[in-house]
């Protein structure tokens, strides 16, 4: 059998004056039970996450662009480590950074 899609729908009501951390709340559940499909209505919400995601794949798409350029001009130019070792330095940074940052946030899971 077919494994029916998980979502949640965190609506933008503004009942009260705390409602943005109520969104954020509903996110946080959202994310813990891991759905498959997450919608936020509230914009500054989305955006947000949105932002979080973006910057999240872009620092790992980085870290791994960046070693195998390391790599490959270490392959290429021996004898110059001058090249391949600023290179191999940021791959390293934005590896430990995204380790230490998004690696174990559920939030990185979606797209």
């Amino acid at each position: 059998t077919t494994k029916e899609p998980t979502y949640s729908v965190i609506r933008e009501v503004y009942d009260n004056g705390v409602a943005f951390e109520k969104f954020e709340q509903l996110l946080d559940k959202a994310l813990e039970a891991k759905v498959d499909y997450i919608i936020i209505e509230p914009t500054r919400l989305g955006d947000e996450t949105g932002r979080w995601i973006y910057v999240g794949n872009c620092l790992h798409k980085t870290a791994v662009i960046s070693g195998i350029a390391s790599i490959i001009s270490s392959l290429i130019w021996q004898n110059r480590l001058l090249v391949s070792s600023p290179i191999c330095v940021i791959s390293i940074f934005c590896t430990g950074l995204y380790t230490v940052s998004w690696n174990y946030d559920p939030c990185c899971q979606y797209q």
